[in-house]
């Protein structure tokens, strides 16, 4: 009888085993009909078994039929791009393991034609009664065109960044209803003179007038964009710089924004000052030279005229004596031409050691007999303890024409003898230069202009008007400074500054 019973009990348990066997492989003729149909690859690996399944479109997305596979957990790991394998094989171990609470990884695989397609797996577990995983089951989504789009959109963040940044030109992004500024790159930076830190600001901030900031906004107002607009902005250092703007107004993300774009035009406005300087220096130039010019030629013809009838020796002598007299104006003047065409062709010669002592002297020698020198008084004190080096000519162009308008242009009213004081003395920074002397002075209102070409302050003057000129170019190309003090009737005190070109010297040796 108790045999019976057990076997009755058997053929049960049996009974059972064979249905819940048969509703398994239902469900599995089920999951694999879905499988087939469904958009992504899907597979499944038996972790006590090792028998693994996957489905046609996991085959097929890698461009294979389904008899060219043979379904074995190795085909996943031999299709793994070599860059990736490792990172793979690691991280569904570590999510089986228990290491990982999910398992969403990207990786490539190898498609049959070749090349690499991106493929974003996630995977779940089964565990049984004891708590232990006995199977892994995920999914296979190909993301490769996706993954291509995201390379190109960072490529060209990474292409628009680059452009941003290392722009020859400033860019910012304005926020138009605070007028914030929201972004500006490493030129804008350095035009407005600020640091990242520094840059939280309305973009009108560095707007040196308030009407230009009223005509930028109408302007921008009323057309959405804006080119080339130009203004004075004032930097973070205090320093003022021109700027020229060109703004376009966009919308992204519901929120207005003015695109900008701004250049230094500094240099440009400074060269269009100069253009504007030398043309009217031009002009000047060729009326006064003609003028120069026509004068003593004039003045030749005549005295020639009269010459011919004068029959007295005397006479005759007088007129040749006022004949040479035009000739070495003509003949100063176009030295001083030359000497100023000279200076301007000619590049920076090589700096050259001065002596003072020598090159005054020289000066003083070449003047004293052409002018008249009576009860005159020339001093000079010269400490050359450092020495120094310059352009010689231009030194010499300096001393020349301030010693010879002392000698020039000394008064004989109201004082016993005339005097120069030349005080010279040099540092390791510089030469400076002082020549004062008690002549006749310069008039308050005619002090501004003795710089200017074919200017006279004097009207003693028998010169070209082209000798301080000639100065004021001199001392901007050796970066020198000039200051004068004068009072008609008591006389004048030129201070000039000449670095010195020692160290440069040494430096290039």
């Amino acid at each position: 009888m108790n045999i019976n019973k057990e076997n009755i009990s058997l053929e049960k348990e049996n009974l059972l085993l064979k249905n819940e066997l048969e509703a398994y492989r239902k469900k599995l003729a089920q999951y694999q009909y879905a499988a087939a149909g469904a958009n992504e690859g899907l597979w499944d690996r038996n972790l006590i078994t090792e028998e693994v399944f996957i489905s046609p479109p996991w085959i097929t997305m890698l461009g294979y039929k389904q008899e060219e596979i043979q379904e074995h957990f190795g085909l996943w790991e031999n299709l793994l791009h070599p860059q990736d394998k490792e990172d793979a094989t690691n991280a569904l171990k570590e999510f089986i393991e228990g290491k990982q609470e999910e398992y969403n990884i990207q990786f490539r695989l190898k498609h049959k034609a070749g090349h690499y397609i991106w493929v974003q797996s996630t995977a779940k577990l089964t565990f049984d009664e004891n708590n232990r995983p006995i199977r892994v089951s995920g999914s296979h989504r190909d993301i490769t065109e996706k993954k291509n789009s995201e390379e190109f959109i960072k490529s060209s963040e990474e292409k628009y960044k680059h452009f941003f940044q290392n722009s020859l030109i400033g860019i910012m992004r304005v926020r138009k209803s605070d007028l914030e500024i929201i972004e500006i790159n490493q030129k804008g930076l350095n035009i407005l003179a600020l640091t990242e830190k520094q840059c939280h600001m309305k973009m009108t901030d560095p707007f040196k007038e308030d009407e230009d900031i009223k005509r930028f906004l109408e302007q921008l107002t009323d057309k959405e964009s804006i080119e080339e607009f130009e203004t004075k902005f004032e930097r973070w250092d205090e320093s003022e710089t021109w700027v020229s703007i060109s703004a376009l107004e966009i919308e992204t993300d519901d929120t207005i924004y003015y695109d900008i774009i701004f250049r230094d035009i500094s240099e440009f406005k400074e060269n269009l000052v100069e253009l504007q300087r030398l043309n009217f220096e031009l002009d000047n130039f060729v009326y006064h030279a003609s003028h120069d010019i026509r004068s003593p030629l004039r003045s030749l013809m005549g005295l020639i005229e009269i010459i011919k009838t004068e029959t007295r020796p005397a006479e005759i002598r007088k007129i040749i004596e006022m004949i040479i007299g035009s000739i070495n104006r003509l003949d100063k003047f176009v030295v001083d031409l030359l000497a100023m065409s000279r200076d301007n062709r000619l590049e920076e010669p090589d700096a050259v050691p001065i002596n003072f002592l020598i090159e005054v002297n020289n000066s003083i020698t070449n003047f004293h007999h052409v002018y008249t020198t009576k009860n005159l008084e020339i001093r000079t004190k010269i400490i050359q303890w450092y020495p120094f080096y310059s352009d010689l000519t231009k030194i010499r162009i300096i001393l020349n024409n301030l010693i010879s308008n002392s000698i020039k242009y000394r008064t004989y009213i109201g004082v016993e003898f005339s005097y120069i004081n030349i005080d010279i003395e040099t540092s390791a920074e510089e030469a400076k230069i002082i020549i004062e002397d008690n002549g006749e002075g310069i008039p308050k209102d005619k002090l501004e202009k003795i710089f200017d070409m074919f200017y006279r302050a004097s009207e003693n003057s028998e010169g070209s008007g082209l000798g301080m000129y000639i100065v004021k170019n001199v001392i901007k190309k050796l970066n020198a400074t000039i200051d004068v003090q004068s009072k008609e009737g008591e006389g004048t005190k030129f201070i000039i500054n000449v670095p010195n070109r020692y160290k440069i010297k040494k430096t290039n040796k």
